[in-house]
């Protein structure tokens, strides 16, 4: 029968202290030869019991090192089959492909934020440049004073024309504006926040329309370290969605929750709207992208970068009775 790591160990420990024993007898009765050969065995032992458990941390060591370098493809071997070892060496694994998929999954979203931020700049570039002068012009030929032998009903047309160019260049310069927020979403400057104070706070801007609205924090002095004002921002857009969702229910309901789940803090904000379509729980947080007739489609949007600057990550389930985004922010160092 293969004897397991574990066994090993406690088998040449029991060897130590029986050769422990014995040598000190031998050196009672002088004899000395034999006292250092009991010697000799037991540096032996101890040595064999430190390279047995020095292997171990190497190849943690290793592992740990691959992880650094952004090698996540690592894994934690086992050479000789050992069930003590094979159970860590599977727990280990499975931490490693959690952390390998939150890693993918941060670094996705993060590669896709810069991608629309790219493109948001290079459209509202061009376009505000090719605006600029259209709206100067027309600015400056509405504003000209008609000629004494231009023909007045030709001149009101032309007039009237301009100003519509000026009115919709300059609709269209403040539209674009807007979307030019997406790319100046700033680093958060985080500092620690009472969750509970901040939920307190934000209950006067919902209840209304007769709309049950209700809040819980747990731990009750749940803290969160963060840039209030981007939180603010982001609670307040969702508040908003879920105040315009569920406005015309019988008994609207809207619920905010934050609890300390793990190593994160988590806030949720539920309503019982009519909920969003599974096609629509693809897109919604694509830029542009809307299921409101007048929505801008930036709202859900900026609270995703919102989210990726905090490191966080924002989600969303619905199943036609209630609707719930999830905002999770990871709870850092106090040195980060």
């Amino acid at each position: 029968m293969k004897l397991t790591s574990k066994q090993l160990f406690i088998l040449k420990i029991l060897c130590i202290v029986v050769l422990s024993l014995a040598g000190a007898w031998l050196y009672t009765k002088t004899l000395y030869f034999c006292a250092v050969f009991v010697l000799a065995g037991i540096v032996g032992l101890a040595c064999s019991l430190y390279a047995d458990r020095r292997k171990l941390v190497e190849r943690m060591e290793r592992m740990i090192s691959e992880i650094h370098h952004a090698d996540f493809s690592s894994h934690f071997s086992n050479p000789h089959s050992d069930k003590e070892i094979d159970s860590l060496s599977t727990k280990m694994d499975e931490a490693l492909e959690v952390f390998r998929n939150r890693m993918h999954d941060s670094m996705m979203d993060e590669t896709e934020t810069i991608a629309w931020q790219k493109l948001i700049s290079v459209l509202t570039h061009e376009i505000m440049n090719s605006i600029a002068p259209i709206l100067s012009l027309s600015e400056t030929l509405s504003e000209r004073d008609v000629a004494a032998d231009a023909d007045t009903e030709e001149y009101r047309i032309m007039k009237q024309a301009m100003e519509t160019i000026h009115r919709r260049s300059k609709g269209l310069l403040s539209f674009v504006e807007n979307y030019r927020k997406l790319t100046r979403v700033p680093q958060p400057t985080r500092q620690a926040m009472d969750v509970a104070l901040l939920f307190k706070s934000l209950h006067q801007l919902v209840e209304s329309d007769n709309i049950h609205f209700t809040y819980s924090v747990y731990p009750v002095h749940l803290m969160l370290n963060a840039d209030r004002s981007l939180v603010e921002q982001v609670l307040i857009n969702l508040l908003k969605n879920a105040h315009e969702a569920c406005l015309n229910q019988v008994k609207p309901q809207i619920e905010l929750k934050a609890a300390k789940v793990g190593n994160e803090v988590l806030i949720t904000v539920s309503d019982n709207g009519p909920g969003i379509s599974s096609e629509a729980m693809d897109k919604i947080f694509i830029p542009f992208y809307s299921t409101k007739p007048n929505g801008s489609g930036i709202g859900l949007s900026l609270c995703r970068q919102i989210m990726v600057r905090h490191e966080g990550k924002i989600g969303v389930e619905s199943d036609g009775k209630i609707t719930c985004f999830k905002l999770h922010f990871p709870i850092l160092d106090s040195g980060k």
